[in-house]
């Protein structure tokens, strides 16, 4: 019953010609998925292939897309073959795929002969993908090219999505696969396999107009056999056992129905190949499906696809007990049903109403209402596909990235409630316990689901606090009904003390800060919320000056006024004193008011330009090392005297020469020595020139810190950014901090954690160290599976923050997230998390942009798209080549217009016009944002608000959105536009006057300034009415965003129209250009 390989009559023709290689292994593209490699022409006959000229509508004439992999040198544009390989092997090395060369085992004329068709069985699963071969096939052959330095294995390649060829990662953001922790912590572990060959770049040109074809696939008659499909076609199955059959449903009509198991290939054959008996079942009929099999659906905008939706998965039966898994029948007959259905996909190049006007939630996994009733904070724990493969040979052939985004601490809705110890963890794995556990002998015992041992129960769950004997109740024990709760930690979970809240800041008083007004506005916020700061009876604050000298403020509660100490010399800082710089903030606060108000005072004639901020750095370390905390510092301009001094870039217009890494080490290690002793250290830049971001900011990147930038900063002439730093600041001052914090991530076995993204230290392979947590920061996380997984269990992932509270308490905040295993790739289709995708998509391409350079990161991303829709069609959409269609499942419709936009961000778009500084700290935030503020940031919000009382009926939700492009703004109406910042107003010349009186208090258009920030509230319903909406959209932060009214025939004009993603900007082509150009490398 062995499932045998299985060759289509395309491929044997092709392996007359000595194209076709016999290889199974895949070789990792620029983000480590699978696709086809560079051809040779050493060993592959025929000219190099060359740019082959496509003419636009307008007749110019541009060059189209390469071939996928041509080797060229870096310093030309002639394609040339690559140097030799060495006869060396390597367990993570990849094989070039069939089509573009030939192999040195080939394959022998006895594997031509047709085997019968059966379930697979076995190890199917780990089988990785070859175009050459069928979805599912077992060919085992040998890998070709091998990698230097290492020796041949049997395992699959890991599948690798975010580690480059050639390049390794950061070390700040990759970790060593060993489980043993770091014990350098100067040096940050490594991982990523080192591919011989590079990718091209991905050549997307501005001057192709974009063509919208209208031929559809050819639909088979019912009862007929698909004229697509040669004789000699084996359907192959991608079920790991034999299944019942069960009939079709009816498919949707809104949405395009490919049958779950079409053949790899719809090419004609060109000799008879051996016969069989082959009977393929019945077309489904014309009037359950009206479009045609493989025909894009016929509708005009989302609101007609929306109200046909994709088949609802059964409801469990109503005995499932909430404290067991998920039942092995339940789990089998959904499985079954969720992959004899069809995959729902999209003609994107004939349909452009694709983007949904209504929020909609993508991060519920398909489970039964009770287990999805128990994770009611799914936003803080994601995962880029809500169906987890069952292996890593099915993860390959997909070719989408595999991760999660956890958002560790979070402010909640309602407060937890700590639970008091005993705490249940697993005796092997020390997994937490969970809802998802499995309880056996009447709950005396429960089986971990990470590790499948069984561990006993807590008495406490049994007896009560007289020791009488209480039933065993589950709804009473939060652990068992949450899938995300918080523990009091016992004293075995602290090597000291809990530390207090120590807040230190580090102040620039330079001419330029005084004179731009922010010193005084911080000290004003300061002196504001000094009752507010987060913490306990012991919090401390202190506050040091620095210009090209050093300010100490003596505020012993004994003495009288604060003393000013001053140091000069900056080589070796002197500290006068310890304990009377930083005070307790109960008992000094109105010293601490007193000098707030002196400094803006005591600096304003100050004339010294320059500002020492490593020496500075280097003081604090003597105040705050010895004890834990966070810096803050706030500087106008780059370090000019001392350690860590400034030195100027030189400037680049070209992306393959950007260079985004530091210059100067001494912030790194400053980083590293302050994680040691659990001090995190925040950074607010307010430079009018350039301040070296990648340099100073390694401050924070290396010590869980946050950067906040504010350039051309004014109290006056720049209203917004001081509207800006304003909210920002004061949010920053009186926000929740998590003090000398671990996270660990633990995934069912089977499953390992790759690498981590964002600001942190990794400690080992699932440990990253956190001296300060926000609740405004999140961390990607990679994950790769080393082995074949159940199907009938579930795939458990969670996350443990151990953290110190800001009042003294030691906690651990406990996210459990459990997902369906399937072996099916449309059910992994049909459940793909786009947002999490896409936010794990840029967190990876702005870590890629740091270790590589801006073009790889750009060319990565463009690939990250074109691999799975090249996938898709070859697997389900065969005989939509050459068609000028671009088939994409449902699921990921959104992905080239993400990617589109993300290229477009001023993180990554080409260098005009773009500084340094301000492409670095938009990577940043990439790195550290989570999923909401990371899509806004990508594409932002539009809508309409001169028609906002028809439109928006539903005050509880958000109106319809509108996509962006100038095609939908009218010069008579209004629109708001949401970024992740600000919220700008843009006004039509020809508005209704009585619109604008009613929001503006002005007569006419003319009235209205060119420009301003803030939006006042008047008293009548139209105003109510966008305020109501300023209210909605305001809760994707806790920060306040400032709002900016600008017309349309002024200067500022630009402010609103950068954000049209879909429209040509800056020589980058339109969205429907890049669909072009995506399209024409599909196929």
């Amino acid at each position: 019953n062995e499932y045998k390989s299985y060759l289509s009559i395309h491929d044997q023709s092709r392996m007359q010609n000595g194209s076709l290689t016999a290889t199974s292994n895949p070789h990792q593209n620029s983000f480590g998925m699978t696709a086809q490699q560079p051809n040779f022409p050493s060993r592959f006959p025929g000219p190099p292939p060359n740019l082959v000229p496509s003419r636009t509508s307008s007749g110019a004439s541009s060059p189209s897309l390469p071939p996928r992999y041509p080797s060229r040198p870096l310093s030309t544009g002639q394609f040339n073959p690559p140097p030799s390989i060495p006869p060396t092997w390597n367990s993570q090395s990849a094989s070039l795929p069939s089509s573009n060369r030939a192999s040195p085992n080939p394959i022998s004329r006895n594997d031509l002969v047709a085997r019968p068709f059966g379930p697979p069985q076995g190890n199917v699963g780990m089988a990785t993908f070859n175009p050459s071969l069928p979805p599912n096939s077992n060919h085992q052959t040998s890998s070709f090219p091998p990698q230097r330095g290492s020796q041949p294995s049997s395992n699959p390649p890991v599948f690798n999505p975010l580690a480059p060829p050639n390049l390794s990662l950061s070390n700040a953001s990759n970790i060593n696969t060993s489980s043993t922790p770091t014990s350098n912590p100067s040096s940050f572990p490594t991982n990523g396999p080192n591919s011989m060959f590079q990718r091209p770049p991905f050549p997307v040109t501005s001057n192709m107009a974009p063509t919208f074809p209208t031929t559809g696939l050819n639909p088979p008659q019912p009862g007929a056999r698909p004229s697509n499909l040669p004789t000699s076609v084996v359907r192959p199955s991608f079920q790991s056992r034999p299944m019942p059959p069960m009939p079709e449903p009816p498919a949707p009509p809104s949405v395009t129905n490919v049958p779950s198991r079409l053949g790899p290939s719809g090419l004609k054959a060109k000799r008879p190949a051996p016969s069989y008996s082959f009977n393929p079942p019945a077309a489904p009929s014309q009037e359950a499906q009206p479009n045609g099999v493989g025909q894009p659906p016929q509708f005009d905008s989302y609101d007609q696809y929306q109200q046909n939706p994709p088949m609802a998965a059964p409801a469990p039966p109503p005995n499932v007990n909430s404290a067991q898994p998920y039942p092995k029948d339940l789990m089998a007959d959904r499985m079954r049903k969720m992959s004899l259905s069809d995959v729902s996909c999209i003609n994107l190049m004939e349909h452009r109403s694709i983007f949904p006007p209504k929020e909609t939630i993508s991060c519920v996994p398909p489970l039964p209402p009770d287990l999805i009733s128990k994770n009611k904070y799914p936003e803080h724990f994601t995962c880029s596909v809500n169906v987890v493969p069952a292996s890593s040979g099915i993860l390959s052939k997909l070719k989408i990235p595999f991760g999660l985004v956890i958002q560790p601490f979070k402010n909640l809705e309602d407060e937890l409630q700590p639970i008091s110890p005993p705490i249940p963890r697993c005796k092997v794995c020390r997994t937490y316990i969970n809802p998802y556990v499995q309880l056996n002998d009447g709950g005396r015992r429960w089986k971990c689901n990470i590790c499948s041992r069984l561990n006993d129960m807590p008495p406490d769950y049994f007896y009560g606090e007289d020791g009488r004997r209480i039933p065993f109740d589950i709804g009473s024990r939060p652990e068992l009904n949450s899938a995300l709760v918080e523990y009091l930690a016992p004293s075995e979970y602290t090597t000291r003390p809990p530390q207090a809240a120590i807040y230190l800041y580090l102040l620039d008083v330079s001419v330029g800060a005084v004179q731009s007004g922010m010193v005084k506005m911080a000290c004003k916020i300061l002196a504001e919320e000094l009752d507010n700061i987060p913490g306990d009876k012991r919090a401390s604050l202190g506050i040091v000056c620095f210009d090209t000298k050093l300010y100490y403020f003596n505020l012993y509660k004994n003495s009288g006024q604060p003393q000013m100490l001053v140091v000069s010399d900056l080589s070796e800082p002197f500290i006068p004193t310890l304990d009377e710089l930083i005070v307790n903030i109960d008992e000094s606060k109105d010293k601490l008011k007193s000098l707030l108000s002196m400094i803006p005072t005591i600096f304003e004639s100050n004339k010294c330009p320059d500002a020492a901020g490593g020496p500075v750095l280097s003081a604090a370390k003597e105040l705050i090392f010895r004890t834990g905390g966070r810096i803050s510092l706030l500087l106008s301009r780059p370090p000019s005297m001392g350690m860590g001094m400034y030195k100027k870039r030189g400037p680049t217009n070209k992306v393959e020469n950007m260079c985004l890494s530091p210059q100067d080490d001494f912030y790194k290690n400053f980083a590293l020595e302050a994680t040691q002793k659990q001090v995190g250290i925040d950074m607010f830049l307010f430079p009018n020139d350039d301040i070296d971001m990648p340099t100073l900011s390694a401050c924070s990147q290396f010590s869980a810190g946050s950067v906040f930038y504010y350039p051309q900063y004014h109290h006056e002439k720049s209203p917004l950014m001081a509207e800006k730093f304003l909210n920002e600041f004061r949010h920053y001052v009186t926000r929740p901090v998590a003090f000398e914090a671990v996270l660990r991530i633990r995934c069912t076995s089977g499953i390992n954690i790759h690498s981590f993204f964002g600001h942190c230290f990794v400690r080992a392979h699932d440990l990253i160290a956190l001296p300060n947590v926000s609740p405004d920061v999140a961390f990607g996380v990679q994950i790769n599976i080393d082995d074949n997984l159940h199907e009938n269990k579930l795939a458990i992932f969670q996350s443990a923050l151990l953290y110190t509270s800001s009042f003294g308490d030691r906690r651990i905040r406990v996210h459990t997230l459990a997902l369906p295993i399937s072996n099916d790739p449309q059910t992994i289709y049909n459940n793909i998390n786009i947002d999490c995708s896409v936010a794990l998509l840029s967190k990876m391409a702005a870590e890629r942009s740091h270790t590589a350079s801006l073009g790889d990161a750009r060319d990565a991303l463009q690939y990250a798209v074109l691999d799975p829709l090249q996938k898709y069609r070859a697997d389900y959409c065969p005989s939509a080549k050459g068609t000028g269609q671009l088939i994409v499942p449902n699921t990921q419709r959104l992905l080239p217009l993400m990617v589109s936009s993300l290229l477009k961000s001023k993180a990554f778009r080409l260098p005009q016009n773009v500084s340094t500084d301000e492409r670095f700290y938009k990577m940043m935030q990439f790195k550290t944002l989570p999923i909401d503020e990371v899509l806004l940031m990508i594409y932002p919000r539009l809508y309409s608000l001169h028609n906002l009382s028809e439109i928006w009926t539903e005050k509880a939700t958000l109106p319809p959105r509108l996509p962006l492009t100038a095609e939908r703004l009218t010069r008579q109406g209004a629109f708001l536009l949401q970024t992740n910042e600000i919220i700008i107003v843009w006004v039509g010349r020809h508005a209704p006057e009585l619109w604008i009186n009613s929001v503006f208090n002005v007569a006419t258009y003319n009235d209205l300034p060119e420009y301003r920030v803030g939006l006042a509230h008047y008293d009548n319903g139209t105003s109510d009415l966008i305020h109501d909406l300023l209210s909605l959209v305001g809760k994707i932060r806790d920060v306040v965003m400032p709002v900016v009214v600008v017309r349309e025939d002024t200067r500022y004009g630009h402010i609103f129209l950068q954000y049209l993603r879909e429209d040509k900007a800056d020589g980058m082509g339109s969205y429907y250009e890049f669909l072009q150009k995506i399209q024409q490398q599909v196929g």
